[in-house]
């Protein structure tokens, strides 16, 4: 038996910190050491971080890069490891997976598959690899298989996993026994099961011991990155790391028998088939390396405690009830994991600000705010984690009623929350007299503007607390109310960090709902019982303003996620919710395109915004929309639409 121990690390790292990247990146060798493994593979461009965006063009950023992989070679004796990082050969940028080995770069192989949809513009700052072998600072780079003492290894990056045209296959024919991936995959709910998906059937097709690995955290701004890493050989996956760790590394190991590798590829006549070189050229287009050195297998005990309990009955897979708890707590843990990255990395705040209004938003902001402040510094802060968090209740005594307040300071109370009340009825008496000065009298305010003062004094009032206390504010808008510009400019939209700004209503009160009966959290029921409003005016129900909010959520995910036409998206509501007259779901539809259509230039002013769900509005990056256009056909179309009950 050939039996090589395999490590997997997730890292949290932080854009353009290369030397603290490399410390951490340090630590999880040194710790793959220990537990003596032979292979360990760390996520892509764990060096310099993976969200530089346009820093990439700036030279220092792959002669940095470069300087810290060289000084991790020391730190390789006797084991092989995979780092991602960024490099420059000639003109153009490559997203490389260097090799390192008994102190030495050994080669790099180069991403192949670049991805230009949602959220990712690789295309813009990167360029694919070819094909080929070419030279990069002295070692060899592109399509290479290295020849280690204990077997053939290789490896792809995120995306070349995911596409149809994987490079796996090419280095499978030129030899490879192990394909590992550094990958830098963002949270989505459930989105690992994908994953795991993909690993084991690439590693049962192609014959080969899959090693996945996975960055873990917010490296930046808006992208929460799981972890989640994988290592599976053809009979299945043998381990699994955390998902949504609130350490900074996880590391997990297994062992594979690479003789066994072999015997699959001997006895499978169909993996043959499609391994073989297509023509001459192929098979030269990938090189083997040696690298000499020599190893020590691992213990037959740890192999065997990677096998199943059976080998004939698989596990049963999980209903849909679970199915629905496991992606919420993923969801409510990825957003606290970005949140506490957020102000961690950032590393200018001392407090989370939440401004509580009583309702479900800014509640799930201070639940997950609480959350990220007991895991700051992995949690070693624990004890004194109400020192990072205060939260304030800002009335006006016009509109602000009595059951929001308890309901805002019952939450803050059962959490053992700092909370204050300040009431804003002052302030809105002077901001109200001075709209009337400029306006010659104040009958002639908009109605609208009146309830949008409000919203701006308070705005002001959490910027000018944060100025004070070193303070992040947490704006409590959320995606449906982004999508028809709920939110005031100036108002609720204004603050450090938009935690929430990617989960649509609904979804919010779910996982509200999950979370109270979870984790008992009695003062949630009194919010539950209040309408949604944002108390800007007499009597103001939300879903009155606007469209029940089930309604605004269906058609967001019809319109602005699957591209519908209006009249579809009216037919697909008449389905879905037959007890809703069909002419008033009509109407719905053609306010909800116009609201959407004419608020872009509101998104376009929101804070930075964690992304944890496939659709994303934000303009600077998933969600490309004209500010200005005109839609009147398509609602033509939606006035004149029929709908055939049988059709």
């Amino acid at each position: 038996m050939r039996l090589v121990k395999i490590a997997v690390a997730s890292v949290s790292v932080r854009v353009g910190d290369y030397r603290g990247n490399a410390q951490n990146l340090r630590h999880v060798i040194e710790l793959a050491r220990e537990q003596k493994a032979h292979l360990l593979v760390t996520p892509e461009l764990a060096i310099s971080g993976y969200s530089l965006e346009d820093r990439v063009f700036w030279p220092n950023v792959c002669h940095y890069s470069w300087e810290c992989l060289e000084s991790l070679r020391d730190a390789t004796e006797g084991i092989a490891v995979f780092v991602g990082l960024p490099v420059r050969i000639d003109d153009r940028l490559y997203n490389a997976a260097a090799l390192l080995y008994n102190g030495a770069i050994r080669g790099l192989i180069l991403k192949k598959n670049l991805p230009t949809y949602s959220i990712f513009y690789e295309g813009r700052h990167w360029s694919s690899w070819e094909g080929g072998v070419t030279d990069c600072n002295g070692v060899p780079a592109g399509n290479l298989v290295f020849e280690l003492p204990f077997g053939r290894v290789s490896a792809e990056i995120c995306e070349d996993l995911f596409s149809a045209e994987s490079p796996a296959r090419e280095r499978v024919q030129a030899g490879a026994e192990i394909i590992c991936n550094l990958s830098a995959s963002p949270f989505s709910p459930l989105k690992n099961e994908t994953r795991k998906q993909l690993v084991t059937v690439a590693a049962s097709k192609l014959n080969v011991v899959y090693a996945y690995a996975n960055l873990l955290g917010c490296d930046s701004s808006r992208l929460v990155f799981d972890g989640g890493n994988i290592i599976a050989t053809p009979d299945g996956i043998i381990a699994e790391g955390p998902l949504l760790s609130r350490n900074y590394y996880t590391i997990q190991c297994a062992v594979a028998d690479l003789d066994q590798v072999r015997r699959h590829r001997l006895e499978n006549s169909t993996w043959r088939q499609v391994t073989q070189p297509d023509d001459a050229a192929a098979e030269v287009d990938t090189i083997r390396l040696f690298c000499g050195g020599t190893w020590t297998p691992a213990p037959i005990r740890e192999y065997t405690a990677h096998l199943p309990a059976s080998f004939y009955i698989s596990a049963d897979s999980a209903d849909i009830a679970s199915r629905e708890q496991k992606a919420l707590d993923e969801l409510f843990d990825a957003l606290v994991l970005g949140l506490r990255d957020y102000f961690e990395k950032v590393g200018v705040f001392r407090k989370f600000l939440v401004a509580l209004s009583g309702g479900r938003d800014s509640a799930l902001c201070l639940l997950m705010a609480v959350e990220a402040a007991k895991s700051l510094q992995g949690g070693a802060a624990a004890s004194a984690w109400q020192e990072h968090i205060e939260s304030v209740y800002l009335p006006n005594s016009r509109h602000s009623s009595s059951a929001t307040l308890d309901a805002a300071q019952s939450l803050a109370q059962e959490l053992n929350v700092p909370f204050r009340i300040l009431k804003i009825d002052e302030e809105v008496v002077v901001a109200e007299k001075l709209a009337a000065e400029l306006m010659g009298g104040r009958e002639h305010i908009a109605p609208l503007a009146l309830q949008n003062l409000q919203a701006r004094v308070r705005g002001a009032i959490m910027l000018n607390w944060a100025n004070s206390v070193g303070g992040l504010v947490l704006v409590t808008s959320n995606l449906s109310e982004a999508a028809v510009g709920y939110s005031t400019t100036g108002g609720d939209n204004q603050g450090g960090y938009s935690p929430i700004a990617n989960v649509p209503k609904t979804l919010v009160s779910r996982l509200l709902e999950h979370l109270a009966r979870t984790r008992n959290i009695q003062s949630l029921q009194k919010i539950f019982a209040i309408p949604p409003s944002a108390e800007l005016a007499p009597d103001q129900q939300d879903e009155k303003d606007l469209m029940p909010y089930v309604i605004l959520d269906d058609l967001l995910h019809l319109y602005a996620a699957q591209r519908l036409a209006l009249p579809d998206c009216w037919r697909v509501l008449i389905c879905r919710h037959p007890d809703r007259d069909p002419e008033q779901l009509r109407l719905w539809t053609a306010d909800f395109a116009r609201r959407f259509c004419a608020n872009q230039w509101k998104r376009d002013q929101h804070p930075v915004a964690l992304k944890v769900l496939p659709l994303d509005l934000d303009p600077k990056t998933g969600f490309r929309f004209p500010v200005s256009q005109s839609i009147e056909r398509e609602l033509q179309e939606l006035r004149d639409a029929q709908f055939e009950p049988n059709t």
